[in-house]
């Protein structure tokens, strides 16, 4: 075993990860200098371990049906088609396939790994540096914090859901659990999704404690208590862990329970950044590349709609009286003779700089709102109540007030329905619904497209779909021989 030197330059370690001729874990060079402070390791934290800076996946809308395709000979739309149909059509190989074209971002895989690198870099040194001891916990929780996020994605991504009727968490595969940034020469094994969600929970419990007593100052760009609670309580919720949902939801709204109420809102606004980690009063943690969704719409111009966009199967399912419909989208307009057309292109949820997307606590009211529906579901009745508490809470806030009526649905089994449809309005753009989709069942889902002159095509996916889960890039199973495919 031999000790990985640490890059102190951001650009340095993402050479070395995303080299096509270098395996993610192959020793760096020896002429890079060991980190010495926690200011030291502060700055790799924040350059090489948050995602602030480096695209991860700019398309995973395009998996689920809030985004719609529309075709136009137009030479720009027809090459976004073509470009990103392999993910809008579920394609095993889409990865691969969005690497050829260069596409923005198109192999999350290294790029977690990368970012998870950096985590690991942070654990490995944190107590061979000198600062106080608050320092040093302080940064150890935020890296345990952020590895578990980064985990917690990736294993949604690339292995099964947790629960369902076609899955096994102790058999199916998740991704390789890598938790030290020094070198070995065996390439590691996939761990099952259990393990990995085993991992995911260790690590947030240690960082809780370590973040509550040393992380309260903390940007909100970093990890602090609260975030590392949200995310426990979303992993509780992927889990089935009802009370473990309930329980994780209940400390982060004592620490922080803001709402933005959407009629304050000046109706000369054509959007509000509800995810903007500067202005929102909802945001726990902001996190992503703001240029993650400025690339929404695919294709866009000046002349017809984008290839790809906000699908009328999401908008038309707000009341003319919810607010969300105006603030949660930019509108694009096109000319088409001598009308002007607009419509719904990309998220409104964020500004041109800074983070795109946040752990929000409109989020936190909806995970605990579904964990008393599924408890109500199971026999206590006390959760109907409770959970039209959260649903009607946030919707108070999103409704326009001279229409809003509170909702008044007892019977369990119909809440959970209108709930997932309040869920999906909430959430958005917002790297849930793909994730709800495969948690929910693994339902039958369609896309129509058309590439070329002629008629469009569907693609359907069936229920419990193989392609509910993504194949593992080819750069990765090369690297990596111990690597297993999905099927």
């Amino acid at each position: 075993m031999k000790k990985l030197y640490i890059y102190l330059s951001f650009i340095c370690l993402t050479l070395c990860l995303v080299s096509c001729q270098k395996n993610f874990l192959e020793e760096s060079s020896q002429d890079m200098v060991r980190p010495k402070t926690t200011e030291a390791l502060n700055q790799i934290m924040t350059g090489e371990a948050y995602p602030l800076t480096l695209s991860i996946h700019d398309y995973i809308e395009l998996l689920n049906d809030d985004i719609q395709a529309d075709y136009n000979a137009n030479a720009v739309v027809v090459a976004a088609l073509n470009k990103y149909a392999p993910v809008f059509t579920w394609q095993k190989d889409m990865l691969d396939k969005l690497a050829q074209v260069s596409a923005q971002s198109p192999n999350p895989w290294l790029n977690y790994y990368a970012r998870i690198k950096g985590c690991n870099v942070v654990l490995d040194y944190v107590d061979q540096v000198d600062g106080t001891e608050s320092e040093k916990q302080n940064l150890r929780g935020q890296a345990l914090a952020l590895r578990s996020y980064y985990y917690f994605m990736m294993v949604n991504l690339f292995g099964k859901p947790y629960v369902g009727t076609a899955v096994n968490p102790e058999t199916d595969l998740g991704v390789p659990l890598i938790l030290t940034a020094e070198v070995t020469d065996a390439s590691i094994k996939r761990s099952t999704v259990k393990e990995v969600y085993d991992q995911i929970e260790r690590d947030l419990l240690a960082a809780i404690p370590l973040l509550d007593a040393n992380g309260e100052g903390n940007h909100v760009y970093k990890f602090n208590g609260a975030a590392a609670k949200f995310l426990l309580s979303k992993v509780y919720l992927y889990k089935g862990n009802w009370d473990g949902t309930i329980k994780y939801a209940d400390e982060v709204l004592q620490k922080k329970s803001n709402l933005k109420q959407y009629n304050e809102i000046l109706t000369t606004a054509t959007a509000y950044a509800i995810s903007s980690g500067v202005t929102s009063p909802e945001v726990i943690w902001g996190y992503g590349y703001y240029a993650e969704l400025s690339t929404m719409p695919y294709g866009s111009q000046g002349v017809t709609r984008a290839a790809y966009s906000v699908s009328d199967n999401l908008t038309n399912t707000f009341d003319a009286a919810d607010l969300r419909l105006k603030y949660s989208f930019s509108t694009i307009a096109y000319i088409s003779g001598s009308s002007i057309i607009s419509y719904k292109g990309r998220s409104g949820k964020y500004t041109g700089v800074g983070n795109s997307k946040a752990f929000r606590t409109a989020e936190v009211y909806l995970n605990r709102a579904e964990a008393n529906i599924m408890k109500a579901i199971s026999g206590d009745q006390s959760g109907v109540t409770k959970a039209l508490a959260d649903i009607n809470l946030v919707r108070s806030n999103r409704i326009t007030t001279s229409a809003y009526v509170p909702v008044s649905i007892t019977d369990p089994q119909a809440l959970l329905t209108f709930y997932k449809a309040e869920r999906r309005r909430e959430l958005c753009l917002e790297d849930s619904r793909w994730f709800d989709l495969r948690r929910w069942g693994m339902q039958p889902l369609s896309h129509n497209i058309q590439l070329s002159a002629g008629s469009p095509q569907e693609v359907r996916l069936v229920q419990n779909d193989s392609r509910f889960t993504l194949g593992i890039p080819t750069e990765a199973l090369n690297r990596n021989p111990n690597l297993v495919q999905n099927p």
